[in-house]
């Protein structure tokens, strides 16, 4: 028996089951043409959708590399704002301050030819801009172009030099030709040998004057020693930070004070974190900021003449627990250093843990670093003017 409710693609009429006269199967034909009577319904069946185009494997690659590049400056960012707004008062951030930044560029040169594999140069703007927010700002680029054009200060002009002389064998003669050759007038030094008889006849037979720690040095006079911070010791070697300061007078008259500081390492915490001990780490962090109130509250009682601060900080300048101290002071090297003056390791330097910091009756007009004389530190020089008029 023939179907009778056939669908339209497959057939072209349908019988009536009454009468049995054939009828064409139009979808507008719903009776009979014999008899009238109703036909069955015919069976549309639902359009087919085209086959979705299939993409070429660098268009796929394209939008792959695309996500890559937003995540890589969404990391870059985000390391960033830790870096500013969090710094090492927490663990996580302090691994980051002393990890070398330029690591963050390895992503770009592979994320570069992708882009280029893929016929995407749009991407290159994406990476390109990532990669001057590593190199500059993440790194520690200083860039003071707001010196440039600036007319020369008028004052007294200095020149300061801070050292870690650290434990190992030093190569004293080139360091002695380099304080003459750049015509250094204040010396802050950071641990090792101070007294040494090469250091005691240098500094014996051309004038200078030293404090009886022998952490400072001056080509003028010593006018009193300051107090210097109580030694302050705690267990798991917590060093205390270290501070010696004396007063001077430049050959105008005016006095002004020049310190040498060093702030406790955070190197033992860094080992008892390689241990698994996270909580050691942080012990150490809470420590090293307990030890900048310290020196804070040291200089506000000090207070009242310029100051002269040069030393072994122990942290990067980018770190925000630093910004108790910047507020009332200006580092050195970010006032008028060019690149990136890092001073440690002194073979491949990635970080800048020694400064150089004036209050703001000074004007720092230019910093440097200097070469490798055998410490685990690079040394480090400033230029400063102590205006005629105060600021």
């Amino acid at each position: 028996m023939a179907d009778s409710s056939p669908t339209a693609p497959r057939h072209a009429f349908w019988r009536c089951p009454k009468c049995g006269t054939p009828n064409p199967a139009r979808a507008y034909l719903t009776n009979c043409l014999g008899c009238g009577a109703p036909g069955p319904a015919i069976k549309t069946p639902a359009p087919t959708p085209p086959p979705k185009p299939s993409r070429p494997w660098r268009e796929r690659l394209g939008t792959w590399v695309l996500r890559a590049s937003y995540a890589y400056a969404a990391l870059v960012l985000t390391c960033l704002i830790l870096i500013r707004w969090v710094g090492a008062a927490w663990w996580g951030v302090a691994l980051l301050l002393f990890v070398p930044h330029w690591l963050f560029l390895a992503p770009l040169g592979g994320l570069f030819l992708l882009s280029a594999l893929v016929r995407k140069p749009s991407q290159w703007l994406i990476q390109a801009a990532v990669g001057l927010v590593v190199a500059g700002p993440l790194m520690g680029l200083s860039l003071p172009l707001s010196k440039l054009g600036r007319t020369e200060s008028v004052g007294e002009r200095f020149r300061i030099l801070t050292y870690n002389l650290g434990e190992d064998h030093l190569d004293m003669p080139s360091l002695f030709a380099m304080i003459e050759r750049e015509r250094i007038d204040l010396v802050c030094f950071q641990e090792g040998p101070r007294n040494t008889p090469e250091l005691e006849a240098f500094f014996g037979k051309n004038g200078w004057h030293r404090d009886r720690h022998k952490y400072v040095a001056s080509r003028y006079p010593i006018v009193r020693e300051l107090e210097p911070l109580p030694e302050h010791f705690l267990s798991e070697e917590r060093y205390a930070a270290h501070m010696n300061g004396v007063i001077l007078r430049a050959p105008s008259g005016r006095e002004f004070r020049l310190a040498s500081i060093h702030m406790p390492t955070l190197r033992p915490g860094f080992n008892r974190f390689l241990r698994g001990d996270i909580h050691g780490l942080q012990i150490h962090l809470d420590w090293w900021r307990s030890e900048m109130e310290r020196l804070l509250s040291w200089l506000d009682r000090t207070s009242g003449t310029p100051l002269l601060m040069a030393g072994d900080f122990n942290t990067p300048s980018d770190d925000s627990t630093m910004s108790a101290l910047r507020v009332a002071y200006r580092f050195g090297f970010e006032e008028a250093g060019w690149g990136y003056g890092y001073t440690r390791p002194t073979r491949t330097p990635w970080f800048r843990i020694d400064h150089i910091v004036a209050s703001e009756e000074w004007d720092v007009t230019r910093c440097w670093v200097g070469p490798d004389f055998g410490s685990d530190h690079l040394p480090l020089l400033a230029e400063v003017v102590l205006p005629a008029k105060a600021r």
